[in-house]
C-alpha cells in the first residue's frame, strides 16, 4: 500500500506508554520548521505540517507487512540540550535542540484491505518501538475515513481545512443516543437544524418528534410543497387527554403535593373509581376494539372526568347502616343518608342507625379539592379536549405524533411548540409524550419497522442533575429511553446549553457527542468527564471555538473531528438581536398590548 510520503518519515517512536507514544522528530524536519514538502507533478507541490494538534498520521511502514497504526497529535515541544542532559559538562559539544511529539494511538489499518487506507477502531496490536511515522495528505485522510456510499450525510467541513468534507454515519447517529452541547450563541440551534435538515432531505419517510420550548425551529422546517413534510402542533392546539396519563402522572399533575400517607384511603378510592369507569366505558366499545380481559389503571383507555368527580363527591359522603354495614342510600334521591348518630330511624319498618363509613367518609376531601382546582385551571386545559372522548381517538393521536401516514397526508417530522406553556407544565408534557412514544415502541410487535427519533431542546430544564417534583417524571422516562430505547428502535438527541446541570445517568448512555463552544468552567469539567481521555488536547480548545465550530466524537464518526457545521437553509429563529442596527431606527408598528395579551393568555 502506497502513501505519498512513504519515503519521507518525519520521525520515529522512542517511547510507548499504554496508548500514548512519544515521537522524536528528525533534525532535518525540525530544520525545515516542521514542514515537509513533496512534488506531486511538475508545477504542483504539496506542503504538510508536522505536529498540528488534532491531526492524524500513520505509525509503521506503509510498504512493509507490519501492522500499521494511526495516531493523533496531542502535543509538540522543543527540548533543549540542557533539558536532555542538565549535568552535561562537556565543553566542545554542539548545541542542538530536538523536537518531541506526544500522540495517542486511536486505531489501526484494516488488515483485510491491501489496496487502500481503511481505519479500524482500537489498537489491534501495539505499535513497535522505533517504528517510523508518516504524515497523510488531505486526500489520504479523506479515503481513510470515508463512509460506504449511502451510509453518511455531509454536515460540514473540517475546521481549518476547508476542502475536507465531514460526514457522519447516519445509522450510528440516529441508531444511538446523541448529545449536542454549547453555550448560548455558539451556534447550537443552527447545528441541530442543519443536521436535521440533511436527515429529512435524504430520508423522506422519517419519524421524528421534536420538542421546541421556544418556537425556534418552525422557520427552519417550512411545511410547503417540495420542502419538508411537517406536522406542527402549536401550544394553543396541544391536546394530551387526561385519560392517556398513567396513575403516576395523574397524581403528579392533579394531586401534586398531597401527602400520600395521610390520603392513602382517598388515593385508593380514586384508583378504584377510575378503573371502574374505564371498565364501563370499555364495554361500550367492545365491538370495535375487542375484549380486554382486565382494565389496568395505567392502560390508555378513556374514562369521563365529568363522571369521575360527581362519583367521588358522592362516595366522600358514604354512610352505612349500623346493623349490617350496608350502604345507607335514600331510595328516592339515590344519595347517601346523613348520619343519625345515636338516633334510630326507620328502615323498611325496623329501627336502625346510620353511621359514617370510616373507609370513605371525608377521605376524599383533599383529593376532590385538587381535582376541581386543576379542572378549572386554564393552564391545564390541554388535558381536557372535547374531541377525544373515546378510546379509539388514541389511534389518530399516535398516528399524528409518530408521523404515520393515514392515506390523507404523510409527514416526517412532528414539532411540538411549547413556547407559551408555563414552566411548571412543560416538563410534565415532555415526560408524558416521551413515555407514550416509548411504551408504543415497547408494545410494537415489529419495532424495526418504525424507528423513532426524539429531539429534546433545552434539556437541562426537564432532565436536570437535581430532581424536583416537576422534573421527576421526565427524568424517569428519558432515563429509561436512554437505557432501553435502542432495543425497541427509539433513540434521542439531547440538546443543552448548560451541560453541568444535566442528569449524568442519561448523558452517560449517549454514544455521540457534538460539543460547541463552552466557556463556563463547570461545564468544561463536565464535558472533560464524559468525553474519552484521548480527547483532552482537542477538548482544551472548546472555549475558543468560533460560532458553528464543533467537536464531534463517538460512533457516528470514524475519529474525533473538529468541524465547521454547514449553516442551515433556512435558519431557525435563534439569531442574536442586532442592537446596533435596531437602535438606530425609530420604533414603528409596535403594540405593547399584543404582548400583554399573550402574557395574559399564558397566565
Amino acid at each position: 500500500m502506497d502513501i505519498l510520503m512513504k519515503e519521507h518519515p518525519f520521525g520515529q517512536i522512542t517511547s510507548i506508554t499504554g496508548m500514548s507514544v512519544t515521537i522524536e522528530i528528525y533534525q532535518s524536519v525540525l530544520t525545515d520548521n516542521l514542514e515537509q514538502e513533496k512534488v506531486i507533478e511538475i508545477g504542483e507541490n504539496i506542503k504538510l505540517n508536522v505536529g498540528t494538534v488534532g491531526d492524524i498520521f500513520l505509525l509503521g511502514g506503509p510498504s512493509t507487512h507490519q501492522v500499521m497504526h494511526f495516531g493523533i497529535f496531542e502535543e509538540i515541544k522543543l527540548v533543549s540540550t540542557f533539558e536532555q542532559d542538565p549535568h552535561n559538562n562537556q565543553i566542545n559539544v554542539e548545541f542542538k535542540n530536538k523536537a518531541i511529539a506526544i500522540a495517542k494511538v486511536i486505531g489501526y489499518q484494516d488488515l483485510k484491505e491491501k489496496n487502500m487506507l481503511k481505519f479500524m477502531r482500537g489498537a489491534g496490536h501495539y505499535p513497535k518501538f522505533n517504528a517510523k511515522c508518516y504524515l497523510l495528505t488531505p486526500e489520504e485522510k479523506k479515503q481513510l475515513f470515508s463512509l460506504d456510499e449511502g451510509t453518511g450525510i455531509a454536515i460540514g467541513r473540517a475546521s481549518g481545512v476547508q476542502d475536507e468534507e465531514v460526514s457522519i454515519h447516519i445509522d450510528k447517529f440516529l441508531g444511538k443516543h446523541s448529545v449536542i452541547l454549547g453555550s448560548t450563541g455558539s451556534g447550537k440551534s443552527s447545528t441541530v437544524a442543519s443536521i436535521m435538515q440533511n436527515v429529512l432531505k435524504t430520508h423522506r419517510y422519517s419519524h421524528i418528534v421534536f420538542f421546541d420550548p421556544h418556537d425556534e425551529y418552525d422557520t427552519a422546517f417550512p411545511d410547503k410543497r417540495g420542502s419538508y413534510k411537517v406536522n406542527k402542533i402549536n401550544a394553543n392546539d396541544l391536546n394530551i387527554p387526561y385519560w392517556l396519563l398513567n396513575f403516576d402522572e395523574f397524581q403528579s399533575i392533579f394531586l401534586g403535593e398531597v401527602d400520600p400517607f395521610k390520603n392513602s384511603n382517598g388515593i385508593r378510592i380514586l384508583k378504584e373509581m377510575i378503573v371502574s369507569i374505564k371498565e364501563q366505558e370499555h364495554e361500550m366499545i367492545i365491538d370495535t376494539v375487542g375484549e380486554i380481559s382486565k382494565a389496568n389503571i395505567n392502560a390508555p383507555l378513556y374514562y369521563s372526568f365529568e363522571d369521575l368527580l360527581p362519583k367521588l363527591i358522592k362516595l366522600n359522603k358514604r354512610t352505612i347502616w349500623n346493623s349490617d354495614n350496608a350502604p345507607a342510600i335514600n331510595n328516592e334521591t339515590g344519595e347517601y343518608l346523613p348520619s343519625s348518630g345515636n338516633t334510630n330511624i326507620d328502615r323498611n319498618g325496623k329501627n336502625d342507625k346510620v353511621h359514617q363509613d370510616k373507609n370513605y367518609y371525608g377521605e376524599l376531601d383533599q383529593v376532590i379539592e385538587k381535582l376541581q382546582s386543576v379542572f378549572s385551571d386554564r393552564r391545564y386545559q390541554f388535558l381536557f379536549s372535547k374531541d377525544k372522548n373515546d378510546s379509539t381517538s388514541f389511534y389518530s393521536f399516535m398516528e399524528s405524533l409518530l408521523s404515520v401516514s393515514t392515506g390523507v397526508r404523510s409527514t416526517q417530522l412532528t414539532i411540538i411548540d411549547l413556547s407559551t406553556l408555563p414552566s411548571e407544565v412543560l416538563p410534565i408534557i415532555i415526560g408524558v409524550v416521551s413515555r407514550l412514544c416509548f411504551e408504543y415502541k415497547l408494545w410494537d410487535p415489529n419495532p424495526k419497522k418504525l424507528p423513532l427519533y426524539l429531539v429534546f431542546e433545552e434539556a437541562h430544564n426537564y432532565i436536570p442533575k437535581e430532581t424536583t417534583s416537576t422534573t421527576r417524571l421526565p427524568k424517569k422516562y428519558l432515563s429509561r429511553i436512554a437505557k432501553e430505547g435502542r432495543k425497541y428502535g427509539i433513540n434521542q438527541l439531547i440538546v443543552s446549553q448548560r451541560p453541568s446541570d444535566l442528569c449524568e445517568t442519561i448523558i452517560s448512555q449517549c454514544s455521540n457527542f457534538l460539543v460547541m463552544r463552552v466557556t463556563n468552567p463547570n461545564d468544561q469539567t463536565f464535558i472533560n468527564r464524559v468525553l474519552p481521555d484521548h480527547l483532552n488536547s482537542l477538548s482544551n480548545m472548546i472555549p475558543f471555538f468560533q460560532n458553528g465550530e464543533c467537536l464531534i466524537a463517538g460512533e457516528c464518526v470514524t475519529i474525533p473531528t473538529k468541524v465547521i457545521i454547514t449553516p442551515p437553509i433556512p435558519e431557525p429563529n435563534s439569531s442574536d438581536v442586532k442592537f446596533s442596527s435596531v437602535w438606530k431606527k425609530r420604533l414603528i408598528n409596535y403594540n405593547v398590548q399584543d404582548t400583554i395579551h399573550r402574557w395574559w393568555d399564558v397566565n
